[in-house]
Formats: structure tokens, C-alpha cells, sequence
């Protein structure tokens, strides 16, 4: 019988490819990849939810930009040798006699997914920053904010054709 890790690292590929797009900001494809995955995965029980859970995490965090998601942090400011360093710790976390099979399947899919974000950082490192668009300062917001929205007024000739 494969351990858990074995099995887990069978869809090594599939992860991999999921995590690329989103790296790549292609949100479709990797809600789409992550189908097919999840009848893969889920049968394996809580190790399987647990793989399956971090891979969602991932998606979402990136989608909706969340800066204290650790994902989008290293996607943003990581070094590709610090991420190889945390992927390798979450590998190591993952066997430890107290760790549960849903963290241990948590943990092995951070494993993979930090190993394939450090490898696209090293390879297209400019690429998680060509889409931010500069800070607004304080000074634009304020002037923004004095400007009140009124509904438009109708033209005067369709107020004539009306009545």
C-alpha cells in the first residue's frame, strides 16, 4: 500500500499545472483543473480533503488578492530560495507522528505548490507585478471624495417629447 505522501504526489502534476495558472492570473482554468482533481483526491479521505483544501485556499486567496494570505505574499514579494526553504519545512511538518491526515494532506500540497511557485518566481520573476497598478495617494482619494454623483437630468427635447 502507498503512504499517504505517495499517493498525494501521483497528482503532482495536476497541482503543479493548477498552481501555474494561477501564477499566471487564469482563474477559468484552474477552478476548471480543479474539478477533475477533486474526485481524484477526495476518495483518499481526510488526507485527500486536506490536498484538496490547500489547492482551493490558493485559488481563492489569489483571486480575491488577499495580502495576509501567505500564497499571495510569496507570489508577490517571495525569493525563490526562501519559498524551496518553506516548502521543504511543510514536507518535514508533514511527517511528524502528531500531524492528522488532513493536515498531512494540507501540508504536502503547500509542499508542491510552494516548489512550483518558487520555480515560476525564478523563471518569470516580474510577472506578479506587472498587473498592480500604483498606489492611490491619500490626496486623490480625498478629491475623489468631494465630488457628489446626481442622477442626469433628461434633455430638454425628449422632456418635450413626453409631455
Amino acid at each position: 500500500m502507498l503512504s499517504s505522501y505517495d499517493q498525494l504526489h501521483k497528482f503532482t502534476s495536476e497541482s503543479t499545472q493548477i498552481v501555474r495558472y494561477v501564477y499566471f492570473r487564469s482563474f477559468a482554468r484552474s477552478d476548471q483543473d480543479m474539478v477533475p482533481l477533486k474526485t481524484k483526491v477526495i476518495p483518499l479521505g481526510e488526507v485527500g480533503r486536506g490536498f484538496f483544501d490547500a489547492l482551493r485556499g490558493v485559488i481563492t486567496a489569489s483571486k480575491e488578492r488577499d495580502r495576509s494570505a501567505l500564497f499571495v505574499k510569496l507570489y508577490r514579494n517571495g525569493d525563490p530560495k526562501d519559498i524551496i526553504a518553506l516548502s521543504e519545512k511543510f514536507k518535514q511538518e508533514a511527517y511528524r507522528p502528531t500531524t492528522d491526515e488532513y493536515e498531512r494532506g494540507f501540508l504536502v500540497a503547500w509542499e508542491i505548490a510552494l516548489k512550483t511557485l518558487a520555480e515560476l518566481k525564478a523563471n518569470y520573476p516580474e510577472y506578479p507585478l506587472k498587473d498592480e497598478q500604483p498606489a492611490r495617494t491619500q490626496r486623490a482619494e480625498a478629491e475623489d471624495a468631494e465630488y457628489e454623483i446626481k442622477p442626469r437630468k433628461k434633455s430638454k427635447v425628449r422632456q418635450a417629447t413626453a409631455g
